[in-house]
């Protein structure tokens, strides 16, 4: 890379950092009816999704209104449950409000233990798929359940005091999607209203990461829209700013803030999705006419933010059955890990959670498909994916190699001309505006293009983002070792816990990586504005800093980069020197 790359690498780590406020200002603001102003709504931990107060987000200094408890719920019968299970995910069903209270990922150890059990996700305090507002038939409720023979499936039943019953059949085929299909009959002999009622996913809790990185969250809520050409909207920053959070350096006073809020997404959607960094829940209802109702819980400070679980909940619209009718509700539930090839498979744009696109971006998530397809098709010849990952890092540089060298060689004939530009600098200072036709008339008699030095990081620029975005959050990289790296997805927090003031360990890929681009700084030919070359000298800390709590997969790409780019450098200063001998 050369020094005038180095200005570009600047400009594509401000990229990185942008990058949120481009998500942020893709996103759609939350609806709340038209010149109405914006609602906040907080929530009781685990109070029933009807259970809200409201305050206005003008009056951001006033304190909420605590919500008074629910009255704990005496249920007739003792809890019955039932299990569906395949080789992938084992989900648990209550007879308490027909919902999901477990789910277990078996094939996703919850830590890098060798005894250690699934990840296993509680949703007893929000039951997914539980009903909440449809009356008698609730998480309050207790519903007869039974196995269904011949299947993977189950069905459950209940009926209220009006005559309203609902019968759920569950069935869980292979992979991590389940089909429920939900009949409502009216059963009396007059016509039943039924109230707006909603759906719930049970909550998402975070993954606990060794990254002390301030200010991200990998837990969110996505939605996607029911009208045509709709495309995701990510809502993580928004669940952030229902607590009064900013972001930034600042620190919140959260004394009066209550733990869990809500917000209500009033606009037709498709399906509802709440994510950690590495797995998530889906609720496709193949309905476009249900808004839905996201929530999110912070942990208990009154100085720090962190959010600790999201959720949320699909709304279904009032209707009437006359005595005797019935209409049917089919759903889709899919928990388990954000790998591409299984939301891929689930269709409706899902595989979005994890890779999302904008309009006039769309080639860059190709860009990403494309590489996390080649890193997994390494990964299944060498068995390992940090090996993986290096001979990834060697096809994108043997690829872009020969842009690379162009500029290398740009840069050496920029090189000569510096004594005539230095001359030219001289003697125009006080004309500015001479010097630039000047040194483009020199430019142009040597046949020089004084920004093909740029080219090749300009070109690698999306490459590089692609590669930032699959591997900091790719669930393939969970927990996979490469030598001294327990965890790829993580930094490598060696002797974490041991050294005082270094609670996350110390991560050497971050040194080496630093050390290869002082030894590539030294080996590049030196040309440009002496100003901009001092300033370059600093570029190394400046990605010390940017990169020591970044995903160990994605520190080990760039510091193999920077060694190829110096055997490029090296192999090509030893036939500089051959020619200059013959």
């Amino acid at each position: 890379m050369n020094k005038t790359d180095k200005l570009v690498v600047v400009l594509l780590f401000c990229a990185l950092i942008g990058w949120s406020f481009l998500s942020k200002k893709n996103r759609p603001a939350p609806e709340v009816g038209e010149n109405a102003p914006a609602v906040e709504t907080a929530v009781a931990d685990g109070a029933p999704v009807g259970a809200t107060t409201t305050r206005d987000v003008a009056a951001t200094n006033a304190p909420v209104a605590p919500v008074a408890p629910v009255a704990e719920v005496v249920h007739a019968a003792p809890e019955q449950t039932a299990v569906l299970q395949n080789d992938e995910v084992r989900l648990v069903f209550s007879s308490w409000g027909a919902g999901i209270t477990l789910a277990e990922l078996t094939q996703y150890p919850e830590t890098m233990d060798a005894d250690s059990g699934p990840v296993v996700f509680d949703f007893s305090k929000r039951p997914s798929l539980s009903y909440a507002n449809l009356p008698g038939l609730t998480v309050a409720d207790d519903f007869e359940l039974r196995t269904l023979s011949g299947v993977n499936g189950m069905e459950l039943k209940r009926e209220n005091a009006s005559g309203l019953s609902l019968s759920r059949v569950a069935m869980l085929t292979n992979g991590y999607a389940l089909v429920v299909t939900d009949t409502i009959i009216n059963n009396s002999d007059a016509a039943i209203s039924i109230p707006e009622s909603k759906m719930n996913l049970g909550p998402m809790p975070n993954v606990k990461t060794k990254a002390k990185t301030r200010g991200i969250s990998y837990l969110g809520v996505d939605t996607f829209g029911a009208a045509e050409k709709s495309r995701i909207a990510m809502r993580g920053k928004a669940i952030t700013k229902l607590f009064g959070v900013k972001g930034g350096c600042s620190r919140p006073d959260l004394s009066n803030a209550p733990l869990t809020m809500s917000l209500p997404v009033n606009e037709p959607l498709l399906w509802v999705a709440s994510k950690n960094k590495f797995f998530a829940q889906v609720l496709d209802t193949s309905d476009d006419n249900t808004t839905c109702e996201i929530f999110g819980g912070r942990e208990d400070s009154p100085t720090s933010f962190t959010l600790s679980e999201v959720s949320a909940a699909v709304s279904f619209a009032e209707t009437v059955l006359e005595p005797g009718e019935s209409f049917e509700r089919t759903t889709s539930y899919y928990v388990g890990p954000k790998k591409y090839s299984e939301l891929r498979a689930l269709g409706h744009k899902q595989d979005h959670i994890m890779l999302r696109s904008w309009p006039w971006f769309g080639w860059w998530r190709g860009a990403c498909v494309g590489l996390l397809w080649l890193m997994n098709a390494l990964k299944a010849i060498t068995f390992n994916y940090g090996i993986a990952v290096i001979l990834l890092t060697i096809i994108v540089k043997v690829v872009f190699w020969p842009v690379t060298h162009k500029g290398t060689e740009s840069m050496k004939r920029m090189q000569k001309l510096q004594p005539q530009l230095k001359k030219l600098r001289e003697k125009h200072k006080d004309n500015p505006k001479k010097l630039q036709e000047k040194q483009m008339l020199l430019y142009r008699e040597n046949n020089v293009n004084p920004v093909a030095g740029c080219l090749p990081m300009v070109i690698q620029m999306p490459v590089f983002i692609a590669l930032f975005t699959v591997l900091r959050s790719a669930v393939e990289l969970r927990y996979a070792s490469f030598l001294w790296i327990a965890d790829l997805s993580e930094p490598e927090g060696l002797l974490a816990g041991t050294i005082p003031y270094l609670t996350g360990g110390i991560n050497i890929l971050p040194l080496l990586m630093t050390g290869t681009m002082v030894l590539q700084q030294r080996l590049t030919p030196s040309a440009g504005d002496p100003q901009q070359q001092k300033m370059m000298q600093f570029m190394p800390l400046m990605m010390l800093f940017v990169f020591y709590n970044m995903a160990s997969g994605l520190v080990l790409y760039w510091t193999v980069s920077q060694l190829l780019s110096i055997l490029q450098l090296v192999m090509q200063q030893r036939k500089d020197k051959a020619q200059a001998v013959a």
